[in-house]
């Protein structure tokens, strides 16, 4: 559901965050561990073999003789969008070099993904290259894609995020600010405040973030400085990810409510233009509000005050982005367009998933009431908006993260004005999934602490955004956009969590449920 300095997503299913979680760029899914493992520093250049780089083939043929490798090896990863497929055919559609060292190479490549019933999708791979014979101390467990046998002598090729070496160049697009240039592929990077030195340096130490999802994201840490965590952006899309552009408008405006922006690199590449790298300060040695609220919710202990304030939160986070970004009217063709891809949605997943057919026909009905009720002003909001995507920051308080939105959705609709009801609902949604994960856990009903944290967020967020008392159009609109939340995990939990099904299988029951329009905190 992918995606951080925050969290990233949990590692078993027992503790898994609700749909959506992974994107991360601070990681929004999972704080860091306290007993991580320790990150690894680069080694010295001149501990492997040397590589003569003359007497290869040109690295546009030594890249193409990979593609059955990455075939192999890509629906392995967690960040593969089209699991369950079947075996994608692969191109490599641009590649640029980032570094080209005594012992290895690392070059940033974007892989073309083709299967039977899906169309084509570009995904950034940045490998490294380099004699088999080499020490492995810079490579890590699962880090291998293949060994190639060229002329000159054979190369073995590791994923660049999984390699120590492989993330010194990465992160060197953004420290030295040049980017990378290849004959299909350009690379720009940005800084925050240009003329601000990023405090890294040989001593830099970094890893990659476990648990993530639709992207990878790098842990890095200087002494002497403050940590940045900087996320890889896996699937390429044209246009700007909506990660950079919120995080860096919030920023701009002075907002504590998401970790300081401080880079990022676009990409260009097979006809496309998009974000590659994202920067910002990490957060060490927090909680996010997922296992916050796991917890309490295990011990029957009280979250209303909190949820009260997360509410707030979040009301703050849509004022700022308002603010930043402007608003537009919801007129009748933008409510029109959404609702109709509400149904598409529930159309193409009922199609998919038979106990989501079931409420079909109750679902279309409350989308036709929605679509009859005065909505609220559309903006730019976060899109994929859970408890795994909310830090609880000492001295700082509830700190929002992944503002990607929901990787299954194209980025060109989540990059358009949205409603505010689609972050709030999915909140709701969040509260539900802690009921279903307690109750795996032990057994535990904690439906009515549930509902008590529905009802206090919603009250903190209404306070903070000057809702009425009585807005008889709040409870369809949430509603609606609650039923199409719960529509899409329903898509997801079939295809990867078959066992947590029944929870938004059992939201759509009671969402759809005759009078459920009247209100949505319980």
């Amino acid at each position: 559901m992918d995606e951080t300095h925050p969290t990233a997503s949990p590692a078993s299913d027992a503790e898994a965050s609700p749909v959506g979680s992974g994107a991360g760029a601070q990681t929004a899914d999972s704080p860091l561990p306290d007993a991580s493992p320790p990150l690894d520093a680069s080694p010295l250049l001149d501990a492997s073999p040397p590589l003569d780089v003359s007497a290869l083939p040109p690295l546009e043929e030594v890249l193409e003789q990979l593609t059955e490798q990455l075939a192999a090896w890509m629906p392995s990863q967690r960040w593969y969008a089209h699991k369950g497929a079947g075996v994608p055919q692969v191109t490599i559609r641009g590649w640029a070099p980032l570094r080209v060292a005594p012992d290895h190479v690392v070059v940033l490549t974007a892989v073309a993904v083709s299967l039977p019933r899906d169309a084509e999708a570009l995904y950034q791979v940045p490998l490294v290259l380099r004699r088999p014979g080499a020490p492995t101390g810079a490579q890590e467990e699962g880090s291998e894609v293949g060994v190639l046998a060229v002329p000159g002598g054979p190369l073995r090729v590791d994923d660049a995020a999984r390699d120590a070496d492989g993330r010194a160049a990465i992160i060197a697009t953004l420290v030295s600010g040049e980017g990378a240039l290849g004959p299909s592929l350009s690379l720009a990077s940005h800084r925050t405040a240009p003329d601000a030195p990023l405090p890294l340096g040989r001593a830099m130490r970094s890893r990659v973030l476990s648990g993530e999802q639709s992207n990878t994201s790098l842990i890095v840490e200087t002494e002497g400085a403050s940590p940045l965590i900087l996320k890889l952006f896996r699937v390429l899309q044209d246009g700007q990810n909506p990660d950079v552009v919120l995080q860096g408008a919030l920023t701009a405006a002075g907002s504590r409510r998401v970790p300081a922006m401080v880079g990022s690199a676009t990409v260009a590449v097979a006809g496309i233009r998009t974000h590659s790298l994202f920067a910002q300060e990490f957060l060490p040695g927090v909680e996010d509000a997922w296992r916050v609220a796991l917890r309490l919710a295990a011990a029957g202990e009280d979250f209303r005050e909190a949820a009260r304030q997360l509410g707030a939160t979040v009301a703050e986070v849509h004022r700022d982005l308002a603010d930043s970004l402007g608003t537009a009217a919801a007129d009748a063709g933008r409510v029109q367009q959404t609702i109709e891809q509400m149904r598409t949605r529930l159309s193409s997943i009922a199609a998919e998933v038979p106990q989501v057919a079931v409420h079909q026909e109750r679902i279309e009905n409350l989308l036709a009431a929605a679509a009859e009720v005065p909505w609220p002003a559309l903006q730019r909001i976060h899109g994929d908006l859970h408890l795994g995507q909310v830090l609880l920051v000492p001295d700082r308080g509830w700190v929002l993260v992944d503002f990607e939105g929901e990787p299954l959705r194209p980025l060109a609709q989540r990059s358009l004005p949205d409603s505010p009801l689609r972050d709030v609902a999915g909140m709701l949604r969040s509260f539900d999934y802690v009921t279903g994960a307690v109750r795996a856990e032990s057994g535990t009903d904690a439906s009515a602490w549930a509902a008590a944290a529905r009802t206090a967020y919603l009250e903190g967020y209404a306070q903070a955004a000057g809702w009425a008392d009585a807005d008889p159009a709040s409870g369809v609109l949430l509603a609606a956009f609650e039923a199409d939340k719960a529509v899409y995990e329903a898509l997801y939990e079939a295809r990867n969590r078959p066992d947590w099904l029944p929870i938004p299988l059992a939201a759509l029951e009671r969402i759809s449920a005759p009078g459920a329009e009247a209100g949505s905190a319980g």
